[in-house]
């Protein structure tokens, strides 16, 4: 294979790249059924769809999905659903790369939670890169004319999406990566599904609605068109997933994902190529500010865990 010819690394950051650059893409195809359904049916029905693909990869593959430490399964799955209903919620509302771009604050919420909770000291450099990714969701959040609550939403994606990381990272290196997927898809199959009976059962008013009607609507009877976009999103999804997890057990998290910022890339690109959307000067400019933020806090923590391994003699395998 011609992967072989490459390091850990470059196969790592090849994969990351491949499988974020499909993310991008797959996000925005959501668009083609944002007037169609809420995010609640979106992701039950997406999951639906990936569920049965990933499945059947396991069984073939013969990949057994037994889980060790479900209490921190069950956390690390509650803060990655949140998440992900959060950054879906206003895909229709801004510019996907916009959206993005506040998801990937994660690292910078990484480096709060780790100084607030697990009282690891916070650097020069690293508190620059906070500084500058403050600035960057000012100029993408702050200058809009009219900034409501939704606008937040990607920020607190970025932060519980930073919570679920550090569970991760701490209490799950040693268990099925296709179990951790299983169980997220299953949860917000199951989370998107009770989203979209709630305001079936319970509609808001109309002024709530109009704001944000790809949260607020109730379940909609689909169509085989409906469906078999829901398929084609599954299985870009699970391949994605599927990249993404392979390179993260070829390179450890702190050296490759570096190249998950290759997604606001992707995404920018296929918005501008698909829809004609592109983010505003200063959107734009904030969104070159949070990646830069980001890759200095990794490029930190790699250089940390360097220091320690040469001053305790480990060797990576």
């Amino acid at each position: 294979m011609v992967l072989n010819s490459f390091s850990p690394l470059a196969k790592s950051g090849i994969l990351l790249t491949l499988g974020l650059s499909i993310f991008g893409f797959a996000d925005n195809l959501t668009l083609l059924v944002s007037d169609e359904v809420s995010v609640g049916q979106f992701h039950f029905s997406r999951s639906l769809s990936a569920i049965i693909i990933v499945t059947i990869f396991a069984y073939f593959s013969r990949t057994h999905l037994r889980i060790k430490n479900w209490l921190a399964i069950v956390f690390r799955t509650f803060f990655n659903v949140i998440s992900m209903i959060l950054f879906f919620s206003v895909i229709p509302m801004m510019p996907i790369a916009e959206a993005g771009a506040g998801l990937f604050t994660s690292p910078i919420f990484v480096l709060i939670f780790s100084f607030l909770f697990l009282k690891e000291n916070i650097s020069k450099r690293q508190f620059f890169a906070f500084s500058l990714g403050i600035l960057g969701v000012y100029l993408i959040i702050g200058r809009n004319l009219e900034p409501t609550i939704y606008h937040f939403f990607p920020i607190l994606a970025g932060a519980t999406y930073a919570v679920g990381a550090i569970i991760t990272n701490k209490y799950l290196q040693e268990e099925e990566p296709l179990s951790i997927l299983l169980c997220f898809l299953f949860s917000i199959g199951l989370i998107g599904l009770f989203i979209s009976l709630f305001f079936t059962f319970y509609p808001v008013n109309q002024t709530i609605f109009e704001k944000a009607p790809f949260i607020y609507r109730p379940w909609q009877n689909q169509n085989l068109y409906f469906w078999i976009i829901m398929i084609f999103l599954g299985l870009l999804s699970s391949v994605a997933i599927y990249l993404i997890i392979k390179a993260y057990q070829i390179s450890k998290p702190t050296y490759a994902a570096i190249y998950e910022y290759t997604y606001l890339i992707s995404a920018g690109f296929f918005s501008w190529l698909i829809w004609g959307i592109f983010p505003n000067f200063y959107g734009f400019i904030g969104i070159i500010s949070i990646i830069i933020a980001g890759i200095i806090i990794i490029m930190g923590n790699s250089k940390k865990n360097n220091n320690f391994k040469k001053l305790s003699g480990i060797k990576d395998k």
